[in-house]
């Protein structure tokens, strides 16, 4: 499941420039970088599929922070999506 909304934001980051994630996003192109680089991390981690249903969940309401430049709201919840990698 996170490996279609890998191949999904990645499929968005082909068609932009790359740019360097930041806490909050200056531009849809650096929100998408940062919503991918969580994804892939997540995708490293082999977690258990309750946990990746969430996250998948979570990233795609990142992404459409990101795609309404709602910068904000997508490091909010990339907040979310970091701490719901990281707790076991």
């Amino acid at each position: 499941m996170i490996k279609r909304i890998v191949l999904a934001v990645a499929a968005g980051l082909l068609v932009s420039s790359p740019a360097f994630a930041q806490d909050v996003a200056a531009n849809v192109d650096d929100c998408l970088k940062q919503a991918f680089d969580l994804a892939q991390s997540a995708e490293e981690k082999n977690l258990p599929d309750a946990k990746l249903d969430k996250l998948e969940e979570l990233l795609t309401t990142m992404e459409g922070h990101c795609d309404s430049n709602k910068f904000d709201e997508a490091a909010t919840v990339a907040g979310q999506i970091k701490t719901e990698i990281e707790t076991p």
